[in-house]
């Protein structure tokens, strides 16, 4: 028996299974989450590798460089509108 253990010694398997049953728990959160990031890395590297194949790559059919979207202006060029809790009037009361 472990010096650290809460249940008498012939009832110490109940505490080995729940150590189990908890590291399985956290192995079942964690591996999605770790998953999904190595397939974004994954699919960014192959979207820049891609981009700079020549002949079939993005830079040889003349299109652009692939970039984040913006919070500032709509993909047509446009701004966005900023939402807020006022009603938009301009109430600094200059004339």
């Amino acid at each position: 028996m472990a010096w650290y253990s809460l249940l008498p010694a012939d009832l110490t398997y109940i505490e080995t299974w729940v150590a189990h049953i908890f590291i399985f728990l956290g192995i079942v959160c964690i591996f999605p989450w770790t998953a999904l990031l190595i397939f974004d890395i994954c699919l960014y590297v192959w979207r820049m590798v891609t981009y700079e194949f020549p002949v079939v790559g993005g830079r040889a059919r003349g299109k652009q460089r692939p970039r984040a979207p913006s919070l500032n202006e709509r993909p047509d060029g446009q701004p966005r509108v900023s939402v807020g809790l006022g009603s938009g009037m301009d109430t600094t009361g200059g004339d």
